[in-house]
């Protein structure tokens, strides 16, 4: 019985499909497929030097949460979606189209992903955003959180706030 226990537990550490943990499909990730208009006079707190995104696209299918939002180069929005990647909802790292990396995960049911971007000097910025919907399914507040790794592998803060809950409001379906 014994070898029997050491060989199961070999077999699943080596395999990463058996070792990561499938996302359950609930209503609290399925309802947040759509597209998504920032309501700007809502939400609270923010990011030095990490802009909110105006709009965002989330496409949800059993495998992946495909994610396209408005993008900022040098301070200025792309003023229309485009492809941020696909975060796999085993718990596997996707790497995302900035080159960072993603992995998904459950906050009391609801979406979080983690993205992890590297820096120079061996620092990287750790955001992790949670994805909670109001009642009605009609409201989205990303409530984001942003921390260093240091090249030691240990947290940090940012000294310019480091919390962000961004609304958005779904957007109609066009006719």
């Amino acid at each position: 019985m014994r070898i029997v226990a050491v060989a199961v537990a070999a077999m699943v550490a080596a395999s990463p499909r058996l070792a990561a943990q499938q996302i359950p499909l609930t209503d609290k990730i399925t309802r947040l497929d759509g597209t998504w208009e920032r309501v700007p006079e809502k939400g609270w707190g923010g990011i030095c030097g990490v802009p909110a995104s105006n709009g965002m696209k989330l496409s949800v299918s059993p495998a992946e949460i495909s994610i396209q939002a408005d993008r900022f180069f040098q301070g200025v929005s792309s003023q229309t979606l485009m492809p941020i990647g696909e975060v796999k909802l085993d718990g596997s790292q996707t790497v995302l189209v900035t080159g960072g990396t993603a992995t998904a995960s459950t906050d009391a049911g609801w979406l979080a992903v983690t993205t992890t971007q590297q820096r120079p000097g061996g620092f990287a910025n750790v955001m992790r955003e949670v994805y909670i919907l109001n009642k009605n399914g009609d409201e989205l507040t990303v409530w984001r959180t942003l921390n260093v790794r240091r090249p030691d592998g240990l947290p940090d803060k940012i000294d310019c706030g480091n919390h962000h809950a961004i609304v958005y409001s779904r957007k109609p379906l066009s006719k």
